[in-house]
């Protein structure tokens, strides 16, 4: 029997990051459901002058830390020095990344009974969510 989900890697890029927190309010509110369980965060800034910047949470003042709780601290670490490497090379002044490693925890119960089935995973992508919008609104509007 399996012990933990299928993990994604979500890397959201903002050219003039603007964060309102609503990010955070839903990561935390599926966090809390178990839907999902995060596992580590980054967040990198390439300010106007180009200089690169890691926020870690263990380095953040207390209230901005107990924002982010939801992380599990057991599972911290995941991103390291050369993730940010690869991703600071993409980004351009001005700019800022957020990594997500984001376990599926609502997958656990069904690949368990799939294997117990004695059914193994022969394919899987995923589509993201812009792309299953624009097929959807293309559907209404051949209809």
């Amino acid at each position: 029997m399996l012990k933990f989900g299928p993990v994604d890697v979500i890397v959201l890029a903002a050219g003039a990051p603007a964060f309102d927190g609503s990010i955070l309010a839903e990561l935390e509110r599926a966090a809390e459901t178990g839907v999902i369980r995060v596992l580590d965060a980054m967040l990198l800034v390439r300010d106007d002058a180009g200089d690169c910047w890691r926020v870690d949470i263990e380095d953040l003042p207390d209230d901005q830390k107990l924002a982010l709780a939801f992380v599990e601290t057991g599972t911290r670490g995941l991103f390291d020095s050369d993730d940010a490497g690869v991703l600071f090379e993409g980004m351009v002044p001005g700019s800022a990344v957020v990594a997500l490693a984001i376990e599926h925890r609502w997958a656990i119960d069904l690949v368990n009974a799939v294997y117990s089935s004695g059914v193994e995973l022969a394919f899987q992508f995923r589509v993201p969510a812009v792309v299953v919008d624009e097929a959807y609104a293309s559907l209404s509007t051949n209809a």
